[in-house]
């Protein structure tokens, strides 16, 4: 089988749609010999800030020299951004091997039901770990928790980053049934750090109590300090029972990749009981770990930042550093901003249309695009100048074209928009 055979062989699984449940990944996983059993791991869920979190602890062990497998979701524009072993995507072929392995299993016995895409996904990240015989594997949740995929892994430590509103039509309308569902995660006799508050954390307090979980939070076990915010990422102090840093740095920008640098040192610092993570890789990971997506500069003169801000939370984050690194007297913001029905996309509109000069709309090439009509119709309202321009590539040249060298283009909205934007755009 090659890549190209076994892309098209995946593309079967896609009419399944999204099935939560646990029963088709656990009876694969036994067909595979059990591969989410060659490693451990770290499951890292929330609504926000779980790719951050993931790609600095992911970078942290590497730099302790041991050999990290990473698992992010979802990939922008590559699909073999999902399945990364010290950094290196894994190779066509190796991936056309494993994939011709899932189709010899579903072959030779016919009562294994047929997996979502997701799940085929979850069980080629577990085969390639194990395949590599890496020491760590640092997975992303990708809906939810308890139902999830990945929760057929048994991780020795889980991070709960936070909890707002997000698909809402499968996790539930409220913060403690979101809670419910990403506190699935949790295992019995293990470990878990959380920047929950409120209603979430309570869910998720009660959730580590009843199964005996230790639990570190954000605010209290974990205590973030000293937090300086420009445009070359953030610095920070953070103190846990295991220990104290100080003058953290990471090149994200955002004041909240503070919360998510602390939550990876606090991470690094506790997996210390379990294998030797120096400070100096602690450092050195945070120092060196970037991800596509979000906050991403792409270019300057004018400056381009790509951000996957889908719902209110991450909206809201966005509009914040655009308001606290990049407006500036003179300086005009052009959003160009794309939607997924899937995702509350009138809030998001909400946070980012008012914080912004201009905005242009525009549709991804995905089913669930919101129409750019019904998008512009909601700038409107709030008082904000709009256009609309289709594909997503000419809006942004639009945006570009008719800004000077000193404004700020930023696309966002869904990491569907995003995957349209090229790369190579210009460099940062």
């Amino acid at each position: 089988m090659t890549y190209k055979e076994a892309i098209a062989y995946l593309s079967r699984f896609e009419t399944a749609g999204i099935k939560l449940g646990l029963e088709r990944i656990e009876r694969l996983c036994a067909a595979a010999g059990h591969p989410a059993r060659a490693f451990r791991a770290v499951l890292v869920g929330g609504t926000n800030g779980k790719g951050s979190v993931c790609t600095m602890l992911a970078a942290i062990l590497e730099d302790a020299g041991l050999q990290v497998g990473l698992s992010p979701k979802p990939h922008l524009y590559d699909l073999r951004e999902r399945f990364q072993v010290n950094g290196r995507m894994i190779e066509p072929e190796e991936f056309a091997a494993i994939v011709a392995d899932l189709a010899a299993w579903l072959e030779a016995d016919s009562t294994l039901e047929w997996p979502t895409w997701f799940e085929a996904m979850t069980l080629i990240a577990f085969c390639f770990f194990a395949r590599r015989r890496v020491d760590w594997a640092v997975v992303e949740v990708g809906l939810g928790g308890r139902f999830d995929a990945t929760n057929v892994l048994e991780p020795e430590l889980a991070v709960i980053t936070n909890v707002t509103l997000d698909h809402t039509d499968r996790l539930g309308d409220t913060v403690e049934a979101i809670a419910f569902e990403k506190a699935g995660i949790l295992k019995p006799s293990s470990s878990a750090i959380t920047a929950a508050t409120g209603a979430a954390l309570a869910v998720i307090r009660q959730a580590a109590a009843e199964r005996g979980v230790k639990l570190w939070r954000l605010g209290a076990e974990i205590q973030l300090s000293g937090a300086v915010v420009d445009e070359a990422g953030v610095r920070f102090d953070v103190q846990t029972p295991e220990g104290q840093l100080s003058d953290l740095h990471t090149p994200m920008l955002g004041a909240h990749q503070a919360a998510n640098g602390a939550l990876a040192a606090a991470a690094a610092l506790h997996l210390r009981e379990k294998t030797p993570i120096p400070e100096s890789a602690i450092r050195a990971g945070l120092a060196r770990a970037r991800i596509a997506g979000r906050l991403e500069v792409l270019r300057r003169d004018p400056t381009l930042l790509i951000d996957g801000a889908h719902n209110p939370d991450a909206a809201r984050r966005l509009r914040e550093t655009l308001e606290q690194l990049f407006r500036r007297p003179g300086r005009r913001l052009t959003l160009v901003l794309g939607a997924l029905r899937t995702h509350p996309y009138p809030q998001v509109v909400d946070e980012l249309a008012p914080a912004v000069d201009h905005v242009i709309v525009t549709r991804p090439q995905h089913p669930q695009a919101v129409p750019a009509e019904e998008l512009a119709d909601r700038v409107r309202a709030l008082g904000t100048s709009v256009e609309i321009i289709e594909p997503v590539l000419a809006a942004m040249q639009r945006a570009l074209t008719t800004s000077g060298h000193h404004d700020v283009v930023c696309v966002a909205g869904s990491f569907y928009v995003l995957a349209e934007v090229p790369r190579e755009i210009g460099g940062a």
